[in-house]
């Protein structure tokens, strides 16, 4: 992953695209930084949580773009967040989440963070830990009655 990252970079940079320049810039600082910290070149499920980050923070930056009416900002991150959407991997469907959580509660495990805890191990990147939660919140409170 990190070098389609570094790959594209030397695209963007021949075919002077600033954004996705810019924007894969970043990511593979966010990386570096990351094996400079554990000594280490940086795991691709490491590296989809840096993708993942940063893809919330322009979906942050873009929230506060829209209330503020500023259309420059809007433009800008909605770029940045369609050239990180091409590097983070697929996510998990409800579906295929609630047969994992079915599945653990079945073994026995009947506790939210171990659950969590499950699911993490289990999907790693591809795991919408948002969506993760609200699923397990609504299984145990079903099981609960």
């Amino acid at each position: 992953m990190k070098q389609r990252l570094q790959d594209d970079l030397k695209a963007a940079m021949k075919n002077r695209d600033e954004r996705r320049t810019m924007t894969l810039r970043g990511v593979l600082a966010e990386i570096s930084r990351i094996e400079k910290d554990v000594c280490r070149e940086a795991n691709e499920t490491e590296i989809a949580q840096v993708l993942k980050r940063e893809r919330a923070r322009r979906e942050e930056a873009l929230e506060f773009a829209r209330k503020a009416n500023r259309a420059d900002l809007i433009e800008l991150n909605e770029t940045d967040a369609r050239v990180l959407d091409a590097y983070i991997p697929a996510g998990l469907s409800a579906a295929e989440m609630k047969a994992a959580i079915d599945e653990q509660m079945a073994a026995g495990t009947i506790q939210m963070g171990p659950l969590m805890k499950a699911l993490r191990e289990k999907f790693g990147a591809r795991l919408d830990g948002k969506m993760a939660s609200e699923l397990v919140k609504e299984a145990l409170t079903r099981a609960t009655r």
